[in-house]
């Protein structure tokens, strides 16, 4: 996926929100399994993911799939691109995910010095339940960074 934005921190304030809904395909809890190495039963094994949590649909979404899924977040949506990740602090995940479930991410800006922010992230089912927070610290991209961004856009004929 491309990139949708490309906010410096001077394009933002404390109490701004971006929502984004997410949702996890079979495919993919394979696919990061595969690559972080990640063989729990529960990831691969619809029965051992019931033996586990009663009544549970399939397989369970790894949490650091949804965790490296809300940073992509940071990387194409908010901020966007050019940003440099600091820290991801997750909290505890409060419930199980599955393939197909929606969740809703939202991120808010909750402090920033120069260019470096700082955000809260809530993450909740669509029914607005609880799964889980993280707290995260952020450079955005500057000027001249966004600039290129801008014309790279350009060139390729896509929206700044």
């Amino acid at each position: 996926m491309r990139s949708k934005n490309c906010l410096t921190s001077s394009m933002l304030e404390v109490g701004q929100r971006h929502t984004a809904r997410i949702t996890f395909s079979r495919e993919q809890v394979n696919r990061y399994c595969e690559l972080s190495g990640d063989h729990n039963s529960i990831h691969s094994d619809a029965d051992a993911a019931r033996r586990r949590f009663e009544g549970a649909p399939d397989v369970v979404v790894p949490g650091g799939l949804m965790q490296i899924a809300v940073t992509g977040i940071f990387g194409t949506e908010f901020p966007g691109d050019g940003c440099l990740g600091l820290s991801f602090e997750p909290g505890r995940i409060r419930k199980p995910l599955f393939p197909g479930d929606e969740i809703e991410v939202v991120i808010e800006v909750t402090r920033i010095r120069g260019p470096m922010i700082e955000v809260d992230v809530t993450v909740t089912d669509i029914e607005g339940a609880a799964i889980s927070t993280a707290k995260s610290k952020m450079v955005t991209a500057d000027d001249a960074y966004r600039q290129w961004w801008i014309e790279q856009r350009s060139v390729q004929g896509l929206p700044a």
